[in-house]
């Protein structure tokens, strides 16, 4: 609990910083440099990324550790000119109260291979990069620049300056030890890294410590404790929220230690790969592990190609207003039009005042889940988009609510004067129940990823503070804009019939979306805790009836009946935040199999190409794909006459390998699909919202 708090705290102090947007003072100044003055056609060489860091102030490395960002560098290379991974020098580590990063001080050289095409024209060429990174000290400031340099293309001839910092960044990147045998196993009461290596035998070491590729393989604060036992170490790890529940999969990172050869004492680094499980003694006989999916030798899969700021607040505004369109904000969407109904004679100024309390609610509760998802990205947990809804009590006490509007709406009770006026019935409770529409309206949106909102999304769950939140207050205005210009637009709102009869019979019929987004979350917790859940659910449904009915008794004796409903129906509600979430193994499934990383790589190995589904029983666009192109006889055709091998990983519950696998693809939450090729290589990623036309083309893309 200390350490949540501090990890606000830092939000919040670091506010003021976050607000720049690129320094006018940077704290860094970059640079983009060469290890050649002049390239020949067919040549391998290396343009690299410099970096003089203030003194005090620290860059992240590929894993940043318990918060900050990697550095970022692309460049505009000439078509047919090829770039390999960035190669990164080892890190040191930085700790801020209870947080440890991983990253460099004073100055850094960050390296990248480029081949230059053996038909590349000659002359002079000017290369230009975007760099962004984030350096920190007590606070934080990301940073950026445009960066560029002129190379000739003919002779290979050296840029000396250039050279001298990338050979010495080469020196201090961790290189590969082929006689390196590595094992890691554990779970929640700690991990247990083994390594031996004839470099260790009879060397004094010191400093010895492992940095994950992966963040939350390990706890990065935690003390590592080293045992050394002649060409054998031992480093006993914490478990981080990838590994509580074991290893199951090779983990790769970087041992950095100081040894002593001879009379001097020199830091080292090396790449390692500790396969899961496994001991020692016990990898001599091992058979080496098939490569992950999604990259090579174990490398993460490709990221998307990042956007800027603007490009991604644009994307948001869309995909908010997109989200109108979703079937999950359809019951929204119903009360919504009630209140437009309802205040079709009503004064100007209150029509927009409501819209603007609607929107509040709204950009209110994106900030707050903005918020939240930093601070779980922070403290090294997933932080994905939708997640509010593998808490099964907030399923459960969703479906209760719109079981109660759904009677509100029949007028089996009356709070006021309807929905909007929830609480009391003072004058300006139409307020109150807009702007808990809005708040409604998210948790309900929730589930959808419209499209266009992945990529805002993804950029949004990688940057600092203030420029996430700004990305969901832009979402925010894009689901609250219909909405709120209706309610400015006076020729609009006389497009809606007057008051009537009518409206009474309306509002009956839009009780029904109520009773099926009621539905819907009831069968997305049978999918969480089984038949024992729904059974409690339905206990607090009858509840809130009984609840309902006793609004109508007088007296002490009614509102005695009363509390007594409530506290019934609270007390149903909490025991399914006490049950324990049951197998996801959904029946009746048999052509999909059950994901994980191995069983895509033996299938790729195998020569058949792969589609994979991630998907949420809360995820409304999961399903309407799996019962819109899934379901497609034609796709259906594709995938047995391709034998294209099925895999579904199901997100319902929490799950730290799936966790893990969307953020190492790059996405925000789910639905996710992706269609490998055979015989190895990275996947096709495709949007949110099938077509029969995307998966079938997708999956001959893979196969020619």
């Amino acid at each position: 609990m200390t350490r949540l708090l501090a990890l606000i705290l830092i939000l919040v102090s670091s506010a003021p910083a976050f607000a720049q947007f690129g320094s006018s003072d940077p704290m860094v100044d970059a640079s983009l440099v060469s290890d050649r003055a002049s390239v020949a056609p067919g040549e391998t060489f290396h343009l690299a990324l410099h970096q003089q860091i203030t003194p005090g102030w620290h860059t992240y490395w590929r894993n940043p550790g318990d918060s900050g960002e990697p550095t970022r560098l692309e460049l505009d290379l000439p078509q047919g000119w090829d770039t390999a991974d960035m190669i990164w020098p080892a890190p040191s580590s930085y700790d801020l109260g209870p947080l440890t990063n991983y990253g460099y001080s004073a100055e850094v050289t960050l390296p990248v291979p480029v081949t230059v095409p053996q038909n590349a024209a000659t002359g002079p060429l000017t290369i230009t990069a975007f760099a962004t990174w984030l350096v920190c000290e007590e606070i934080c400031i990301p940073e950026e620049a445009e960066l560029s340099l002129t190379l000739d293309v003919g002779d290979s001839i050296e840029d000396r300056a250039g050279a001298a910092l990338i050979d010495q960044a080469l020196e201090l990147a961790p290189v590969a030890a082929p006689d390196l045998r590595a094992g890691l196993e554990g779970d929640s009461d700690g991990l247990v890294l083994t390594l031996s290596d004839v470099r260790f035998d009879e060397a004094a070491l010191s400093d010895v410590t492992f940095y994950p590729y992966e963040s939350g393989v390990i706890d990065h604060a935690a003390e590592q404790t080293l045992t050394h036992d002649g060409a054998d170490l031992r480093l006993d790890l914490t478990s981080g929220y990838l590994s509580r529940n074991g290893v199951d999969q090779p983990r790769r990172g970087v041992l950095v230690y100081t040894a002593q050869r001879g009379n001097a004492w020199t830091e080292e680094a090396l790449i390692v790969t500790a396969n899961d499980g496994l001991r020692v003694n016990d990898l001599a006989a091992a058979a080496p592990a098939p490569p992950r999916p999604g990259g090579q030798d174990g490398q993460p899969a490709p990221q998307p190609q990042s956007i800027g700021f603007l490009q991604a607040a644009g994307l948001a505004l869309l995909g908010g207003l997109i989200l109108n369109l979703m079937p999950c904000v359809f019951p929204v969407l119903s009360m919504k039009a009630l209140t437009l109904v309802e205040k079709r004679g009503a004064a100007r100024n209150e029509a927009r005042m409501l819209g603007l309390v609607f929107a509040a609610g709204v950009v209110g509760t994106f900030l707050a889940l903005g918020g939240l998802l930093l601070v779980l990205r922070i403290a090294g947990l997933p932080a994905l988009w939708g997640m509010q809804l593998q808490a099964p009590l907030v399923v459960a006490g969703l479906a209760t609510l719109m079981f109660l509007i759904g009677l509100n709406f029949m007028g089996l009770f009356e709070i006021g004067t309807s929905l909007q006026s929830v609480g009391s019935g003072v004058k300006d409770s139409g307020r109150r129940g807009a702007f808990l529409t809005g708040v409604l309206a998210v948790f309900v949106a929730a589930p959808c990823l419209a499209p266009f909102m992945t990529g805002a999304l993804a950029f949004a769950l990688t940057q600092p503070a203030l420029a996430s939140l700004t990305i969901f207050v832009f979402l925010g205005v894009g689901l609250a804009f219909p909405f709120v210009l209706v309610s400015f637009v006076p020729a609009l709102l006389n497009l809606l019939p007057r008051p009537g009869p009518w409206m009474t019979r309306f509002r009956e019929i839009l009780a029904f979306p109520m009773f099926a987004t009621a539905i819907w979350l009831i069968w997305v917790l049978s999918a969480q805790l089984g038949s024992s859940g729904v059974l409690w659910l339905m206990l607090a449904l009858l509840a809130a009836a009984f609840t309902v009915w006793a609004l109508r008794l007088r007296g002490l004796a009614g509102r005695i009946t009363v509390l007594a409903g409530v506290l019934l129906t609270l007390g149903a509600l909490s025991v399914t935040a006490r049950m324990e979430p049951v197998s996801q193994t959904s029946p009746g499934q048999s052509a999909w199999a059950e994901w994980s990383d191995s069983a895509v790589a033996e299938a790729q190995a195998a020569g058949r190409p792969v589609f994979v589904d991630f998907t949420a029983a809360w995820c409304v666009t999961c399903q309407v794909n799996k019962l819109g192109a899934l379901s497609d006889g034609q796709v259906k055709a594709v995938f047995a006459q391709q034998d294209v091998a099925l895999f579904r990983a199901d997100f319902t519950n929490q799950d730290p390998q799936i966790a893990a696998a969307l953020d190492r693809h790059g996405a925000a939450g789910v639905p996710l699909y992706l269609v490998y090729p055979p015989n190895g290589g990275d996947p096709e990623v495709l949007p949110p919202l099938l077509t029969s036309g995307i998966v079938i083309q997708a999956v001959n893309d893979a196969v020619n």
